[in-house]
């Protein structure tokens, strides 16, 4: 299996990060040296290096004042993954391997920006066989990597003849985040009931979830005028005969234009990030100007 680099992205966030690992994020623990807090009574602050001589000649009453910090932390980034049925297509691009070429450049610029990064996925269950706890080390990215490609090639633990696939477990996914608030990557074609959604972006309220929706153009693209098409759900499993016409072509534009919407409305609603939409291919520059934008 060959190593290749990740893409890296950046990231911003909009909130105070609570911990005590050494990091790059603001917090409102007093201490370090890089962003300003106040002034205080030298008394409060004894460190005669930090004592501000213009603050103490504006103190009333006059007393010896010094300059407070705040300290700088790390946080947990985690990828939780939808692995339900749809999650397997391929057209224009596999979507399993394009998940994972997104988590592993989200371990990747975790990493390499002082954070953690843990991995949680779920298909009608929790899938402890890919759950990664957060960690610093550097080797992460292609670990997760590795695991996940292995994953695809040994099959789904579950038989599909009997169940399909679904993404049921997602809600089930936050009761394996840390409780402190960390920034979720939440990866899913979205092709997935409103209830599970809204259920799904609810039980990580505490979190900062930034939804990244992958789709093949294929699926709703490019789609011949005219012709019998065999399609199959995905999700419910079955296959059926299409017979594809300019009207029915047009109504299924039409439908995935009006699911955009409608996953932007689910995400608005449950006030997480709004929506990252990612088509055929990973572009990190796009992903970071979208998280850079958003606060």
């Amino acid at each position: 299996m060959t190593s290749l680099i990740p893409q890296e992205f950046f990231y911003h966030l909009g909130w105070r990060a609570r911990g005590f690992h050494p990091g790059t994020h603001p917090t409102r623990t007093s201490g370090g040296n890089a962003d300003f807090q106040s002034y205080v009574p030298f008394m409060e602050n004894p460190n005669p290096r930090r004592i501000d001589l213009r603050a103490t000649l504006r103190s009333v009453p006059r007393q010896l004042m010094s300059r407070s910090y705040h300290e700088r932390s790390a946080v947990a980034v985690y990828a939780v993954l939808d692995l339900s049925e749809s999650m397997h297509f391929s057209g224009n691009c596999n979507k399993f391997k394009l998940m994972t070429e997104i988590v592993t450049s989200a371990a990747w610029s975790a990493v390499r920006n002082g954070d953690s990064f843990g991995l949680v996925a779920c298909d009608n269950a929790v899938r402890f066989d890919l759950f990664e706890a957060p960690a610093y080390r550097p080797g992460l990215a292609e670990e997760i990597r590795a695991k996940l490609l292995i994953s695809q090639q040994l099959g789904n633990s579950i038989d599909k003849t009997i169940q399909p696939l679904t993404a049921t477990a997602l809600p089930l996914a936050a009761q394996l985040l840390r409780q402190k608030r960390s920034l979720v990557f939440l990866i899913s074609d979205f092709h997935l009931p409103d209830a599970l959604i809204s259920q799904t972006l609810s039980s990580l309220m505490p979190h900062d979830v930034i939804p990244l929706v992958l789709w093949d153009s294929s699926e709703y693209s490019n789609i011949p005028d005219w012709g019998w098409a065999r399609v199959r759900d995905m999700e419910g499993g079955g296959e059926s005969s299409l017979f594809l016409r300019p009207g029915l072509v047009q109504k299924i534009k039409a439908a995935y234009a009006e699911r955009r919407k409608n996953i932007s409305a689910l995400c608005l609603n449950a006030g997480v990030r709004a929506p990252f939409f990612i088509e055929d291919t990973f572009r990190a520059e796009q992903l970071t100007r979208h998280l850079l934008e958003a606060n």
